[in-house]
């Protein structure tokens, strides 16, 4: 996002903000308080999330992840790929090295899209975070659709490619 869209958005929140507080104080009031308690309690959870982020990002090297994935194949491979992807975490871009390395020793594109795609919509270690927000039926159906479709896309990736 360029510098001028982000100084309009800041100019529009500030401008809401104000309007907000000439319509109801109190209202905003309740807002800005709960919505500071609620910085402050999932504040604690997403530290937690990066210091495993980073700790296990220090011990996986792109080689390992990757020399672990290159032993399986076909729908095997998909579903291993699934899983793993699925547990990483961390910043997708720091998948793309990880992928680039599956694809120059050899693995199939429905390996590498199964572990990417799950990397990006499955998150295991968000898990406690979504619950919390958003409830377990809801994560328990947005995880699951989502391993659903990277099997699927991973499927069709093979057969396309």
């Amino acid at each position: 996002m360029n510098l001028k869209a982000q100084i309009v958005i800041l100019f529009l929140t500030l401008f809401f903000y104000v309007w907000a507080l000439i319509r109801d104080r109190g209202k905003v009031k309740k807002a800005s308080s709960r919505g500071l308690k609620n910085l402050l309690r999932n504040s604690i959870r997403i530290l937690s999330i990066f210091i495993i982020i980073g700790i296990l990002q220090s011990f996986l090297a792109e080689g390992t992840v990757g020399k672990f994935l290159m032993s399986f194949s076909g729908i095997k491979g998909i579903l291993i790929g699934t899983f793993v992807g699925a547990i990483m975490m961390g910043p997708v871009i720091s998948g793309y090295p990880i992928c680039r390395y599956l694809l120059d020793h050899g693995a199939s594109f429905g390996l590498i899209s199964s572990f990417l795609f799950s990397w990006v919509m499955v998150g295991v270690i968000s898990i406690p975070i979504e619950l919390k927000n958003f409830g377990g039926r809801f994560t328990l159906l947005r995880n699951s659709f989502a391993l659903i479709s990277a099997i699927i896309l991973a499927l069709i990736m093979e057969v396309l490619l």
